[in-house]
């Protein structure tokens, strides 16, 4: 895989589109290597901000999509490597075409669609973290909200957090095994059901200096008030060593369960991210990391699900075509092929103009001309 640019010296991309299905043309505006780079910006840190009043609370700088993709596709880079290097040629391959090029709907101002041309549907891909999770959310959400209303008691959406006691030199996948076979323990027993109605868990894996380690997320429908303290004494019963459980209360089932979907769907930390560490997560290979339990997993098999209004038209909102008006503005859309370096660029270029600050030589002339 060829190193992701930092910078390109061209100054416009020209595409050739699919002229009998997919009108397209180039894109109209150049793309400099201002553009490409970025400008240089200085983060404060939240030691830098005591000149704050003290009712002002700190909201922590969120990131560009441009930085989120150039970020993924650094990652993706070093994985393929580290594929490599452990004999995974043909994952390593599958890997390294994904996402390097997309077919586009745009107006120049806003993306509307975007769609790669190759995925690999690698399970630790860092460009199909995104897709994985909607696919989730698509699947589960709708049954999540139809459970909680048709329930004859009223239930309250939880948040829980199990760990488990780390045992040196345990493989990743006798961790999560063990992990499990604790988790299926613990809400079979009588105590579990009497206070829930099952729910939704996803397996996370995080990396330390210490190697791989398990977490379990669960999004718990509650029937009623649980003490914490008691709720972690019957976890420590089934896992012995546990320490840890922490539960909230959701507010929005939406987003709670996207908090719980995004914890096996993102991107790995390739800070820390070693070949060992690959070695062990590719034993994870046709293990299931994500599942429905208890009372919920019942509903999902038995109730039919019926398409809402705004279902049915997000689904006609995912079916634009090149002449249609873009969904953010009244500007006709038009289909564009883009290399991975090009729609970062593009992203860049589009999250400047938002900002108020011209992205190209371009735009600062089109700004003085009369």
């Amino acid at each position: 895989m060829k190193p992701f640019a930092q910078s390109i010296n061209f100054l416009g991309i020209e595409v050739a589109g699919e002229e009998e299905t997919h009108p397209s043309r180039p894109l109209n505006f150049p793309i400099d290597s201002t553009t490409l780079s970025g400008s240089k910006t200085q983060h404060q840190s939240y030691l830098d901000l005591g000149k704050r009043n003290s009712h002002q609370s700190y909201k922590p700088k969120r990131r560009l999509k441009s930085e989120k993709l150039e970020t993924r596709y650094k990652t993706q880079e070093k994985l393929v490597r580290l594929l490599t290097e452990v004999g995974e040629d043909k994952t390593a391959e599958n890997m390294d075409l994904c996402g390097q090029s997309y077919g586009v709907l745009t107006c120049d101002d806003h993306i509307a669609s975007k769609v790669a041309n190759h995925r690999c549907n690698v399970r630790y891909c860092s460009l199909c973290a995104g897709r994985r999770s909607s696919k989730y959310r698509r699947k589960y959400l709708p049954y999540a909200l139809e459970f909680v209303k048709l329930s004859s008691v009223k239930l309250t959406p939880c948040l829980l957090t199990l760990t488990q006691k780390k045992i040196k030199g345990e493989e990743l996948a006798d961790s999560r095994d063990r992990m499990l076979k604790s988790f299926r323990k613990f809400v079979r027993h009588v105590f579990f059901k009497d206070y829930f109605a099952g729910g939704l868990f996803a397996v996370e894996n995080t990396v330390s200096e210490e190697g791989n380690h398990l977490h379990l997320h669960i999004v718990a429908f509650r029937k009623k008030f649980v003490d914490h303290k008691l709720l972690k004494e019957q976890w420590s019963l089934v896992s012995p060593g546990a320490e840890n459980l922490n539960i909230r209360r959701i507010d929005d089932l939406e987003s709670g369960l996207r908090e719980c979907i995004k914890y096996i769907s993102k991107p790995i930390d390739v800070h820390k991210f070693e070949k060992k560490h690959l070695l062990e997560l590719l034993k994870l290979r046709g293990k299931n990391m994500i599942g429905a339990f208890g009372e919920f997993r019942k509903f999902c098999t038995k109730h039919i699900l019926v398409e809402s209004e705004a279902e049915v038209e997000e689904q006609e909102r995912e079916k634009l075509e090149p002449g249609q008006c873009c969904p953010r503005c009244d500007k006709g859309l038009y289909h564009v092929t883009l290399s991975a370096e090009e729609l970062v660029a593009f992203y860049r270029r589009i999250e400047q103009v938002e900002r108020g600050s011209p992205a190209t030589e371009f735009h600062r002339n089109q700004a003085t001309s009369p």
